[in-house]
């Protein structure tokens, strides 16, 4: 009898150990799907998943040159919170503006050189732009950001800002 409640205490003992064992991977794993880095996409098939997913689009145009691009790549493009934001309100798309990749945009096909210096304009990198979810250019940062500026626009973009946020407008010849 005494051998039996032994069995038995043990067998308890070694049931809780393995639930809680269990139960501390669970959390491990529920912890460990937040994205560790952003997930970046093409232009074109960028766009689509926006349109589909009803995000906003985050655009960065960068080239394999650019100091400040490969500082944002370092220290803001790293930072948890910053990757937490774009990846819950937006899509992330690169553009690299010397590349001679080609985009096939809903059947309209263009280079990311061509993207960039036609479509876009842009003059200096980085650049980035951000997009509704139809694709409509809503405005552009130019340079280095830190993770505060940065978090200042994609939380204007992500709430929507811009559509209740009235600008002054410069009277002419001034």
């Amino acid at each position: 009898m005494k051998k039996q409640i032994l069995i038995s205490s043990l067998l308890m003992i070694i049931l809780a150990v393995s639930l809680s064992v269990m139960a501390g991977d669970d959390e491990k794993t529920a912890t460990d799907t937040k994205p560790k880095e952003i997930v970046w996409m093409s232009y074109d098939k960028g766009l689509a998943k926006a349109k589909a997913e009803d995000k906003h689009v985050f655009v960065n145009f960068t080239t394999s040159w650019c100091g400040w691009c490969k500082k944002m790549n370092k220290t803001t493009f790293k930072d948890a919170e910053i990757i937490r934001m774009l990846g819950e309100n937006f899509v992330s798309v690169k553009v690299d503006g010397d590349s001679r990749k080609e985009l096939d945009i809903d059947g309209y096909k263009i280079t990311e050189q061509n993207l960039t210096r036609s479509e876009f304009q842009v003059r200096s990198y980085p650049t980035y732009y951000f997009l509704t979810p139809d694709g409509t250019k809503l405005g552009a940062a130019r340079g280095y950001q830190n993770k505060e500026q940065l978090a200042r626009y994609l939380t204007f973009v992500a709430e929507r800002q811009y559509d209740t946020t009235k600008t002054k407008t410069q009277p002419k010849g001034k």
